[in-house]
């Protein structure tokens, strides 16, 4: 029988790991602290995520609505208003929607990523409480908000220079009787930005463990999965396949159910009774990704902690510092007669 890691002191994360361990970690540390984990998650995140969902839910009923009557505008003898299916994208509420979601975003990988990093820095068996990782939120969440800009920003501008010069020397190159000239670059910049994407995968837990700064950050990342892509870019395909399968299977079961869209366009059905089943629909599609969400980032952070260890060593340091320590107490346990132990 395996004994499972407790995952309460670093040297349980700081280890080498293989593509299987690294998996077997995941699932072990889910089980291990899926009760405390999911208190800190409804207690954190839950609320933000309802919101989400209710604003994706009521910004949906609009759109639809729009394309119900942009069908009845389109039929003959009807005037055609172009600014129609746009206007939804000028509410308060597509706003509203779009700025809980890049809250959620923030919180969510702050409190995921936060309640690993604090636990891995335990020394104790008590797992990691609401209020820490609380307090741990509010002193980085300005810099996540600001982390999360500046990514999306520094990848825009620098695909932008990239495929700039790429296509500058494709069309300096290509003629009109050699267009195709100008492929191959087009290529290299798809490239370049998958390649990208792999490092950039360890920034927050980078930013949020070693407290480095914006390129400090990105520096250490891409040094860290410096030959190692591949297994970090194996480990993300396969963890978010397996979550992306279950997850639609989840939502496809929860279909079932039946969500009259063609009700609500054809206006056959009361609209106040459609759009409460969008907002409830959205509610627990929204709760079913968020508890699927924290394997990924889990998986990513032991993808970490194994290429720090690679590189670092920190946890074999600590496990020689720890030779000739005292043995830590153990509380005396009834005795249980139906406990096997471990073979």
């Amino acid at each position: 029988m395996r004994s499972h890691l407790a995952f309460n002191r670093p040297t349980d994360f700081l280890r080498r790991r293989d593509f299987s361990q690294k998996m077997e970690a995941t699932f072990d540390f889910i089980r291990a602290h899926a009760t405390p984990l999911v208190r800190v998650l409804v207690v954190l995140v839950l609320p933000l995520a309802l919101l989400t969902g209710i604003g994706t839910s009521l910004l949906q009923g609009q759109m639809l609505s729009s394309l119900s009557v942009l069908k009845q505008s389109s039929s003959p003898g009807s005037t055609f208003s172009s600014s129609l299916v746009p206007n939804v994208f000028l509410t308060p509420t597509f706003w509203l929607t779009m700025l809980s979601g890049i809250l959620l975003f923030a919180v969510l990988h702050l409190v995921i990523l936060g309640y690993v990093v604090l636990q891995a820095e335990r020394t104790t068996d008590e797992p990691v409480t609401a209020g820490e990782v609380w307090q741990l939120v509010k002193a980085r969440f300005l810099g996540m908000v600001g982390s999360f800009i500046g990514l999306g920003l520094l990848f825009t501008v620098g695909m932008m220079v990239i495929g700039g010069v790429l296509f500058g020397i494709g069309g300096l190159l290509a003629s009109a009787s050699t267009p195709w000239v100008i492929f191959p670059f087009v290529l290299l910049l798809y490239v370049a930005m998958f390649y990208a994407i792999v490092p950039l995968s360890l920034y927050f837990i980078v930013w949020l463990r070693e407290r480095r700064g914006f390129f400090g950050s990105l520096t250490r990342s891409f040094r860290l999965t410096w030959g190692k892509w591949w297994s970090t870019f194996g480990l993300l395909v396969v963890i978010t396949l397996i979550m992306y399968l279950i997850l639609m299977l989840s939502i496809a079961v929860l279909s079932v159910v039946g969500l009259p869209f063609g009700a609500l366009m054809s206006g056959q059905a009361d609209t106040g009774s459609v759009r409460l089943l969008v907002i409830v629909y959205s509610a627990l599609q929204s709760l079913i990704t968020l508890v699927y969400y924290p394997f990924i980032l889990v998986a990513i952070s032991f993808q970490y902690f194994n290429l720090v260890e690679r590189r670092d060593g920190t946890g074999t340091r600590l496990m020689v510092d720890a030779i000739g320590a005292p043995a830590p107490v153990v509380a005396p346990q009834a005795l249980r007669p139906d406990d096997e132990g471990e073979y």
